[in-house]
């Protein structure tokens, strides 16, 4: 363990780093949990240390700049990352990257498909969304060693926070951009990072919650929406806290509140008569989302002017000038976003067009008390706590509108709101203080498994004609198993197919007894276990030949995320197979 514990929000919208130093460091006495500020370009040449790092990439021409305006303390940027490339990126088109975190659970685009900025000049090289992760987390590395050139940040014990509802192939690329940087870290996600942060600043959070209670985290960021259970549970006559579900993948946040808006006044204009450009859309979507908080944040104004910038000599001469009302925000994000709904209200499903561009997938209802909603009645929950996270609500009027309309859902049900950590900055701050609990000692949020899981393993019996070949389970992860916990050794050997195309089939109990891992349930038995999606995967045959039987030991761990690893492990060489499966209910 080193010197820091250092928690890192790698936001849709913006980044932020939190840490605190662990026992062993000379600073332990005199620090809690801090923030990093972060140097990054405000103008060209001009470097600001700022509490968030906006998302954003910007591709500059190459004479846009010269040498000397993109140097920053660590050295020349190849891209410009953060304020400054937001701010550049309002006034053209084709060289700004935003919300790529977004698309790394694209369904039809891979991660490290060249595919941003999607509307990419000719002369601008698209890069994966895989990249832009690695570049943005490249730029706090750098901010990191810049403050603590004698704490090497490899060398610390780091967390990265991703949203809930990520799926293993988000989470894959996530560590490895992390490990291509020089990061050893762990994920957790950002609901529970964010009730982390709210754990961190109670002196005795069990004054606060009793048992059997629910929590409901809600954390909108500006690309998605997360939801979460935590249950408060008896442990050995104390109090403690387990997850108990998460929400699905839901591509809905901030982002879409400042389209919204755009669209609306893009509308107004061209009913003036005015036809806005790809390019300009994008400028006034910034000008959007500053005039939303302008506006949210003081509800006294009755307007605001937001101006699109066009091209010629003289910028202002030439911009277009919309007006953005209260009314506005009120009725197009309020009501649009945060409607009155009753409990067991289902999302909208909307009617798919045959075509459609390539971009990312969003939520077709966006209403976030619905998908709510949707949540509870699915887990047949009425939560008597909520925690709110998330920038969006910075906004008293959001913040007040979704409290209220939550208190209409559940009825006549005491509801009492947390009062969260900062809320631009608590998911980096709570996945800081997670990585201390784990290290150090403290309260843990327990996610154990709710069920036991099974792998299908060919039986030993012969075929019989007519019965498809018969398949044992055999118990590679058991119930109540922490997420996050050690990996366990199944005591048989196995044979795994290397080298062509395979399918595993995975199983899960129906009673909730703890089965012993390696306990085998027979072919004749399989009707008391519900059979979950198979899996199809062809895995390297590294020195071996495709087809060939490799005898292997197995290993199963499940992860803070929710996935099940199965390790298979070669007894005669060196080589190993790893296996994901996601074992959480969403």
């Amino acid at each position: 363990m080193g010197d820091y514990f250092i928690g890192i929000d790698l936001g849709t919208t913006h980044s932020a780093v939190y840490y605190s130093a662990s026992n062993q460091s000379t600073e332990h006495v005199l620090s809690g949990i801090q923030q990093l500020n972060i140097p990054q370009f405000t103008a060209a040449g001009q470097i600001t240390e700022l509490p968030l790092l906006p998302s954003f990439v910007y591709f500059p021409h190459q004479t846009e700049f010269l040498d000397s305006d993109l140097q920053l303390p660590w050295g020349k940027a190849k891209a410009i990352v953060g304020q400054l490339a937001r701010e550049l990126g309002a006034k053209s088109s084709g060289r700004l990257v935003q919300s790529a975190k977004s698309w790394l659970c694209h369904s039809r685009v891979s991660a490290k498909e060249g595919v941003l900025p999607v509307d990419a000049l000719d002369e601008v090289e698209k890069i994966s969304p895989a990249h832009v992760t690695e570049t943005l987390l490249a730029h706090l590395v750098s901010a990191w060693g810049n403050a603590f050139p004698d704490a090497p940040i490899a060398e610390q014990t780091v967390v990265i926070t991703v949203p809930a509802s990520f799926d293993p192939a988000a989470r894959a690329i996530t560590e490895s951009a992390a490990e291509h940087v020089g990061l050893k870290a762990r994920l957790i996600e950002e609901p529970l990072a964010a009730f982390y942060a709210w754990l961190s600043d109670q002196q005795n959070w069990t004054d606060n919650l009793t048992v059997n209670e629910h929590i409901l985290v809600v954390d909108v960021g500006g690309g998605t929406t997360d939801l979460s259970l935590i249950q408060t549970v008896e442990q050995d006559g104390t109090l403690g806290l387990e997850r108990i579900a998460v929400g699905r993948h839901i591509l809905l946040g901030g982002d879409n509140m400042d389209m919204t808006l755009t669209y609306h006044l893009a509308a107004q204009l061209a009913q003036n008569g005015t036809q806005l450009e790809p390019w300009q859309i994008t400028g006034l979507t910034q000008a959007c989302r500053e005039a939303k908080e302008r506006l949210l944040s003081n509800p006294d104004i009755a307007e605001t002017s937001v101006v699109v910038p066009s091209r010629g000599r003289s910028l202002f001469n030439n911009s277009v000038k919309a007006t953005l009302t209260q009314a506005d925000v009120q009725q197009l994000l309020i009501d649009g976003f945060f409607p009155s709904v009753q409990l067991d209200e289902q999302a909208h499903k909307a009617a798919r067009s045959g075509f459609s561009t390539i971009n990312l997938d969003y939520e077709a209802d966006p209403a976030i008390t619905r998908h709510i909603s949707e949540f509870l009645s699915q887990h047949d929950v009425t939560p008597s706590k909520i925690l709110l996270n998330g920038g969006v609500f910075n906004s008293t009027l959001i913040r007040t509108t979704l409290e209220s309309r939550l208190q209409t859902l559940l009825g006549d049900a005491p509801l009492t709101m947390l009062t969260p950590s900062h809320l631009d900055y608590a998911v980096a701050k709570g996945a800081t203080y997670y990585a201390q609990v784990q290290a150090e000692g403290g309260v843990k949020v327990k996610s154990g498994l709710a069920a036991n899981y099974y792998i299908g393993v060919a039986s030993p019996m012969p075929a019989i004609p007519g019965m498809a070949p018969p398949v044992d389970a055999i118990c590679v992860a058991p119930f109540g198993l922490e997420e996050g916990s050690e990996e366990q050794m199944l005591p048989n050997e196995f044979s795994l197919v290397v080298g062509e195309s395979v399918t595993f089939r995975f199983f899960q109990s129906k009673q909730n007894d703890v089965d012993a891992v390696g306990k085998v349930v027979s072919a004749f038995s399989l009707g008391q276990l519900n059979e979950l999606n198979p899996l199809s995967v062809r895995l390297d045959a590294g020195h071996y030949k495709a087809g060939d039987m490799v005898r292997i030991y197995l290993t199963s761990r499940v992860t803070e995320l929710g996935l099940l690893l199965l390790q298979a492990h070669d007894t005669q060489s060196d080589l190993s197979w790893t296996i994901e499966f996601q074992v959480r209910e969403a």
